[in-house]
């Protein structure tokens, strides 16, 4: 870890990182590049930058396509009741550690990965025994199964129920605000708003956080679901991610002097499945970026120039079988995803032994 990293605040579930950080076989680390000629090409850069209207489209879009009906679970407490049978309405019936609830007449039933409605279902379908037509109704009052986690720079980083709806914005207060810090007697923010990002299903939500809390754009402000994942960086912790085909994904921290190819050396080379004719430097919001495409063979030959990493750049080797961004980006996100909360985990468990 960089020695300039600050530890979090609090600890986050452990979370398994051998799938997301797994890769093929180990090449050799990348040898110096040869000093190219003052007239060698620079890299070519691809403005992905949408505007606001097209980055609201794509989050429309991504939203619905991400959708999913919650499933009840353990711990989970619904309002029950049947219509003109006030015997039968129970206002707090808890989902038991077996995943089942208990109802008169019915007896045990199933909760645990129903919906609603089936539950509804299930009952009505136990009370015909009983009743000519019943209508039932179930109301989830506390969804204490589901959650999500919002980790960074925040107030009180960890995992959180999503008891009712919370939105992005909704998160952030949860966990006491964005994190402050002193600067020259003054107070100052110490988030990255522009290098946020909330995860879905191992996918990336378009959220633009600099729209969203600093200008207010509640357009943005979209509804979590169970399992999201909102990470909040550090706008004075200057890293760079080295992911993708290489034997060792991790975040390293940033230098005045930063060239790709030094950078991809830390990473101890690159699997057999590598791309090095198409390293990506992913600079800015991994939702609306800049990308520089850089054949790396040709740096290596002093025939392309080197690029200078920045603070926040995500340097990603291809593997040879993936040819669009939409499809780098699915494997980029779980990537950064795991080291982040490897981070944190790390940092937590270090702590706990200093105690």
């Amino acid at each position: 870890m960089p020695a300039n990293r600050r530890p979090p605040q609090s600890a986050l579930p452990v979370i398994v990182l051998s799938a997301a950080l797994a890769v093929g076989c180990v090449g050799a680390p990348p040898a110096a590049p040869r000093t190219h000629s003052p007239t060698a090409p620079a890299p070519a850069q691809l403005d992905r930058r949408q505007s606001v209207d097209e980055q609201l489209a794509e989050l429309n879009r991504m939203v619905a396509a991400t959708r999913v009906v919650p499933r009840l679970g353990k711990g989970d407490v619904l309002s029950i009741s049947v219509y003109d049978e006030p015997e039968l309405t129970i206002p707090a019936v808890p989902v038991r550690p077996d995943g089942k609830i208990s109802f008169p007449l019915v007896g045990d039933v199933q909760a645990e990965g129903h919906s609603v409605d089936e539950l509804s279902a299930e009952l009505t379908t136990g009370l015909r025994k009983y009743l000519l037509t019943p209508q039932v109704t179930v109301i989830v009052t506390a969804f204490n199964s589901l959650s999500y986690v919002i980790n960074g720079e925040v107030t009180h980083p960890g995992s959180y129920p999503l008891i009712t709806d919370v939105t992005v914005s909704a998160a952030v207060a949860k966990a006491g605000g964005l994190s402050k810090g002193q600067f020259r007697a003054s107070s100052v923010e110490l988030a990255d708003l522009t290098h946020a990002l909330v995860a879905r299903q191992g996918k990336l939500l378009p959220v633009d956080f600099v729209r969203l809390l600093r200008q207010g754009d509640m357009r943005f402000d979209v509804a979590l679901q169970s399992g999201d994942y909102i990470n909040i960086p550090s706008g004075l912790s200057k890293e760079v991610y080295i992911i993708g085909e290489v034997k060792t994904p991790a975040l390293f921290g940033f230098r005045d002097e930063m060239p790709m190819s030094k950078t991809l050396a830390l990473a101890e080379g690159f699997t057999i499945d590598a791309d090095l004719s198409r390293v990506h430097v992913i600079r800015g919001s991994l939702s609306n970026p800049t990308l520089i495409v850089v054949d790396f063979k040709k740096v290596l030959a002093g025939e392309l120039q080197d690029v200078q990493l920045e603070p926040g750049d995500v340097v990603y080797v291809p593997p040879t079988t993936l040819t669009t961004w939409t499809r780098m980006l699915d494997k980029i996100v779980p990537t950064i995803t795991a080291i982040q909360t490897g981070v944190v985990f790390a940092n937590s468990v270090s702590g706990a032994k200093g105690m």
